[in-house]
């Protein structure tokens, strides 16, 4: 390896090197002034979910002052950006490196004729405002447009003869031998012509080599690209699926001669997967019901500027409630979050950016361009099985190119689109334009969807959206659990070539459509609470014994109680405090609505396997604190209403005002307030900095005051 350069490439993070914001163009004689933030970063964080509040669209500028050490004149420097909405225009030490749009997926620039040995400034204006050439392309689509670099930032120092990590992947040809196709993508920007050899080594989930082909030689002339194919089989092949997701590790050397040029690594899975009309979905040669949620990218407090840990925590959440297929609606989303449902088994509908909003012209333009940004960048990932060209809207020259380009980029994944008005695509002529269709809510038209798709299935790809089951209002979330219930029954009982379902949605969200200003149809709230239909779909899915109960056992309500219990037991019995008991049968699975008579004491409930107590509460007067240590500098905080005797209070409403340490932030509306239903409230705090604990002060009204102490300097779990 050339001495020079001990690893083939640098990365130098910027995220947290000292970077200032302010709302507008900012002029070069007002660089002192300014916020300052860290990367990433959403200047709409604190306003959302605060009814009345129009969240801000525009320009904003930030600005950076870093160090760094001289070009090096062979080597490439990108300056690189995660995914986030709006357009811009960036400067380094006064000359323009480019415009750029985010477009959910970042951007990529040169910056190495810019860069200055020792102090550095850069610049860059970004924009949320609403264009017809920025997908969605519509300005008010039901989800934020927020603003801000939401994606984090950083440079990356490369060779410029180099392999290109969106050119490679490695793909299944025969499970039975454990035969591979390995494509490396290879580049030279302006390096020279070299006679080249091109390593691969695979390692399996042990960090074991199983398969080592011989290298491949490469002449790569200048601003030239290349691709290779390596053919290789692995000894008894694990398969990837839901519930042993078994990643392996494919490793790429580009050499000259006993010099590591370049190399990069990347994981994959083993599996088959397609759409049959008689069995549906089929992964691996066995059909699989898909069961999933609709996932939008945000969190109160913090937009769409989540840091990655969050990401994975979401992805945790939907693998725990017992789900196995997620939509991610209606924009393409993290890589952060595309690698933790591979790491977890989670299968994916990946989308690019539509709201009602398909058509030609720039529109088609920039779906294409983002399209294969998507399927490029994130094509590696084992978890992604569809497609997705758009959603709720109608246009067939658009579809008709979006799936060529699909087919192209990716022929071994089908496409579909998400259609909620099967009416409007028969007059357009829209339906059976991507291999599998998908139905938004109309289960009358199924017959239609299947009938209608290349491939014969259909997938109900949003289902139950109550928009006010608020957590805690036990009649709204029954309500909205027993719409889940029945279109999970009537999705799996609609015969072959219907693939499976997806709830609308997984959490709540904040919208400025049609001044709702806020979503409450998730199986958790926005701050990733449970809801009784998340208890229901725990219930339903999860292979562990489940036992939840909810509802109003007060000292303060009347005489009948309306409890809520979700199970998987087949049988629960009640059991009161004077050893009287009673039987409850299941009557659907995973659900029991029970009227019960208070009698003040604690109820205690027992199935298969599990149990559960339900203790009288009266008035409150405290509360408690969990924290978990979730990543590095990363908390949940979970907070409990209690009475005097320490009891859990599910019916007290309020809110919890939060005071955060320095440089902190968290998933607060309006940068203070956690709202507290059914006596609970979550939290998600992200400090400023490791080695050195802080403290938070709480307070709940009528509840005291409490000072939080978050162990930053305990490293992670």
């Amino acid at each position: 390896m050339n001495s020079l350069h001990p690893e083939p490439r640098r990365i130098v993070p910027l995220d947290a090197a000292g970077w200032r914001w302010a709302a507008g163009r900012t002029a070069p004689v007002e660089f002192a002034a300014g916020t300052p933030v860290t990367l990433p970063h959403c200047w709409n964080a604190a306003d959302e979910y605060v009814s009345g509040r129009e969240l801000r669209r525009g320009w904003a500028t930030y600005w950076l002052d870093f160090d760094s050490p001289a070009a090096e004149p062979d080597r490439d420097v990108r300056l690189r950006c995660g995914g986030f909405y709006g357009v811009g225009r960036a400067w380094l030490n006064g000359r323009s490196i480019g415009r750029f749009n985010g477009d959910y997926l970042g951007f990529d620039l040169d910056v190495a004729g810019a860069l200055s040995a020792g102090a550095n400034r850069l610049v860059i204006q970004v924009s949320n405002r609403y264009s017809r050439a920025v997908l969605p392309g519509i300005r008010d689509p039901d989800f934020h447009l927020y603003g801000g670099l939401g994606g984090g930032l950083h440079l990356a120092v490369l060779p410029r003869v180099r392999l290109s990590r969106g050119e490679c992947r490695a793909t299944l040809e025969d499970a039975a031998t454990g035969a591979v196709c390995i494509e490396v993508g290879l580049t030279n920007r302006d390096g020279p012509c070299t006679a080249l050899s091109l390593h691969v080594a695979v390692r399996d989930p042990a960090g074991r080599t199983v398969a080592e082909p011989a290298a491949v030689d490469v002449a790569l002339p200048p601003d030239e690209n290349a691709r290779r194919e390596i053919r290789c089989e692995l000894p008894a092949p694990q398969l990837w699926n839901p519930e042993t997701p078994v990643l392996y590790e494919a490793e790429a050397t580009l050499r000259c001669g006993a010099e590591v040029v370049d190399r990069i690594s990347w994981t994959f899975g083993l599996r088959t997967a397609e759409f049959d009309p008689q069995r549906g979905f089929v992964l691996n040669g066995q059909p699989l019901i898909l069961r999933g949620v609709n996932r939008h990218e945000n969190l109160p407090g913090f937009g769409f500027a989540l840091p990655p840990a969050l990401h994975a925590e979401d992805a945790r959440l939907i693998k725990e409630l017992g789900f196995n297929f997620v939509r991610l609606a209606h924009y393409p989303q993290s890589p952060a979050f595309l690698d933790a449902c591979d790491r977890l088994g989670l299968l994916v509908y990946a989308e690019l950016c539509s709201w009602k909003s398909v058509a030609g012209g720039c529109w088609l333009r920039a779906a294409e361009t983002q399209l294969a940004r998507m399927i490029r960048r994130d094509r590696h990932h084992p978890a992604i099985i569809l497609w997705g060209l758009g959603n709720e809207g109608r246009h067939r020259g658009a579809y008709l190119r979006l799936r060529a380009l699909a087919r192209e980029l990716d022929p071994s994944r089908p496409t579909i689109y998400a259609e909620n008005h099967a009416r409007r695509a028969r007059r357009k002529n829209t339906a059976g334009l991507t291999d599998v269709w998908g139905l938004n809510y109309e289960f009358e038209e199924l017959d239609f969807a299947r009938s209608a798709a290349p491939t014969g299935c259909a997938l109900v790809s949003e289902c139950a959206n109550l928009p006010y089951a608020r957590r805690g209002h036990w009649a709204a979330e029954a309500q909205q659990a027993a719409l889940m219930r029945e279109a999970a029954r009537r999705t799996e009982a609609a015969g072959p070539g219907v693939a499976g379902w997806t709830l609308w949605s997984f959490a709540d969200y904040a919208t400025p459509r049609r001044q709702r200003w806020f979503r409450e149809c998730g199986v958790v709230d926005g701050w990733r609470a449970p809801k009784l239909a998340a208890d229901w779909a725990r219930a339903r899915h999860a292979a562990a014994p489940f036992l939840s109960v909810r509802g109003d056992w007060s000292f303060g309500a009347g005489l009948r109680r309306r409890l809520y219990v979700a199970t998987n037991a087949r049988e629960v019995r009640m059991i009161r405090a004077d050893g009287a008991s009673e039987l409850l049968a299941v009557p659907e699975p995973g659900w029991i609505e029970t009227d019960l008579e208070f009698d003040g004491g604690p109820l205690r409930f027992v199935g298969d396997g599990v149990a559960a107590m339900l203790e009288p509460w009266s008035e409150p007067t405290g509360f408690s604190v969990e924290t978990s240590l979730l990543a590095p500098n990363l908390f949940r905080c979970r907070l409990q209403i209690l009475d005097e005797r320490g009891a859990r209070v599910q019916g007290f409403e309020g809110e919890a005002l939060v005071r955060l340490p320095a440089g902190a932030r968290a998933s607060l509306i309006a940068g203070e307030a956690a709202p507290v239903h059914a006596g609970q409230a979550t939290f998600y705090v992200e400090t400023a900095g490791a080695g050195t604990d802080v403290s938070l002060e709480c307070r709940v009204a009528g509840c005291g005051q409490q000072s939080i102490r978050l162990p930053t300097g305990e490293g992670r779990p």
